[in-house]
């Protein structure tokens, strides 16, 4: 089975490409201890950097797909090649909650240590990106919205010079509300846009428990979202049944 690789946006680099690893290991039939291609010809493949590729390749061996071998090089695990897929929906759904709470937990942890150790320089960008993501919503471009919440995100988890937590955020991304409803336009959502201009003003202030307790605020609304999403995609018929039916309907 030949592959052909699907265009990656830029909102969201790392989960695609981990996906299309994955298409890659069952196009190519990879058995488990068979090498992948070495990453220049993933990121030639994917059409992405190197380093995104390694990002990726981060993911999968955290998840189990993939290990390193010896000379460097990146093979396939069992866990690769038995039954569904990661980014299968049903496996997606039911992660989706779990990995939104473990987002929540190291998110609030480096918004306090942002608040320390962020840098005059980073407050700047983080202002750039914001600023990028309200002209994003006016001119209502969702893919410019999502690349400039995701550059506001990774600034201040960059900002907790934490590598471990960014790469523990990072795998649990694969689950986020825009991989499960791709749909969504929680962007838009003016709470949202509310709690990224909270974050900096805690962040410039360096004022760690205002920073942690906007950020929970903010997975806690995520959660909520996620809770619908979930429950709809799960259950459509009992979701049908909430509908009032009208009194002369046919029964």
């Amino acid at each position: 089975m030949a592959y052909s690789p699907a265009p990656i946006r830029r909102e969201s680099v790392i989960s695609q490409a981990a996906q299309e690893i994955c298409r890659v290991i069952e196009a190519e039939r990879l058995s488990p201890g068979e090498a992948l291609p070495p990453e220049t010809r993933l990121s030639a493949l994917l059409g992405i950097s190197r380093n995104s590729v390694r990002e990726a390749l981060r993911v999968l061996h955290g998840l189990g797909y993939v290990e390193k071998a010896a000379g460097r090089r990146v093979v396939v695990t069992a866990g690769a090649r038995g039954g569904k897929s990661m980014f299968d929906e049903s496996v997606l759904l039911e992660a989706a909650p779990i990995a939104n709470a473990v987002r929540s937990h190291i998110a609030q942890t480096c918004a306090e240590l942002a608040a320390e150790r962020v840098t005059a320089a980073e407050l700047t960008e983080l202002e750039q990106a914001l600023a990028a993501l309200e002209a994003a919503i006016a001119r209502q471009d969702l893919a410019a919205a999502k690349s400039a919440h995701d550059a506001f995100h990774g600034l201040f988890l960059a900002g907790a010079r934490n590598p471990l937590l960014v790469a523990m955020f990072n795998q649990a991304q694969v689950a986020r509300l825009s991989n499960v409803s791709p749909e969504h336009k929680s962007f838009y959502d003016p709470r949202h846009l509310a709690h990224h201009r909270a974050l900096l003003r805690a962040l410039r202030k360096r004022d760690a428990r205002a920073a942690r307790a906007v950020v929970r605020k903010h997975f806690q609304s995520l959660g909520l979202m996620l809770e619908f999403v979930t429950r709809t995609r799960r259950k459509p018929a009992q979701v049908l049944s909430l509908v009032p039916r009208s009194r002369g309907a046919m029964r």
